[in-house]
């Protein structure tokens, strides 16, 4: 009999869970909708530096975990086992159309949107442009028929990137609450298997959601439990 994992903190419908998911994502009970923001491959992340004001003179470089394609294709299989339906992911774009072409097991592309930013990371070998936008894969069971709350509505977005959230690559917290309300109802079990800074925890939380998170790296598991114990009013979306 497989016992169920130990959480690192839980509280008010929000649970984390320190270590790696390829894990734990087995252990646990089925799920509403998956967000999140997983690692991305090395070409995207080589060569970046820092867009933060407190970067020292001309920006620091910044070093990132990365994952191959097949890492993920191989974690996306296991979320497509655990989601009811949706799994809404920020991701490489390189790997978002290889998912289009080859889904991984139990998935489908339903379309692949943009985040475009406002103020990107500069390159650091200043012989290309930047990378100013992110892909963003709306993914749903392939078994079963999608649904969501928004209507007509697009999925791209055009937002700055989150600064000072403790974790380099933190995305805008308005754009999680928005894609959690299109994507799930009140009361509804959101996942991040990549948590990060807890962005999706937040989100979920003040739009009146549960949640689980987990990651390998015990200092966003902190990161986060800190950031959930705050008291946020939503702003709207």
């Amino acid at each position: 009999m497989t016992s169920s994992p130990i959480p690192y903190y839980e509280q008010d419908g929000i649970t984390i869970y320190h270590g790696d998911c390829r894990e734990i994502l087995p252990l646990l009970d089925p799920v509403d909708l998956v967000l999140t923001d997983p690692p991305y491959t090395e070409r995207t992340h080589k060569s970046v530096r820092s867009n933060s004001s407190k970067a020292t003179k001309g920006n620091r470089v910044i070093t990132f975990s990365s994952v191959t394609t097949e890492d993920l294709r191989q974690i996306y299989a296991s979320l497509g086992a655990v989601t009811k339906g949706w799994v809404v992911s920020t991701m490489d774009y390189a790997t978002a159309f290889e998912f289009e072409q080859s889904p991984p097991d139990g998935l489908r592309m339903m379309r692949i949107g943009v985040w475009v930013k406002t103020n990107p990371m500069p390159q650091i070998s200043a012989d290309r442009p930047g990378q100013g936008w992110e892909a963003i894969a709306y993914l749903h069971r392939s078994d079963k028929a999608s649904s969501w709350n928004g209507g007509g509505r697009s999925g791209n977005f055009i937002l700055p990137v989150e600064q000072g959230m403790g974790h380099p690559t933190a995305k805008p917290i308005s754009m999680f609450r928005e894609l959690v309300d299109r994507f799930s109802d009140p009361g509804a079990i959101v996942l991040d298997p990549f948590m990060g800074s807890g962005t999706s925890l937040r989100a979920a939380k003040d739009m009146g959601r549960r949640a689980i998170g987990i990651d390998i790296d015990e200092r966003h598991c902190e990161t986060a439990m800190k950031r959930l114990r705050q008291s946020v009013l939503p702003l709207g979306v």
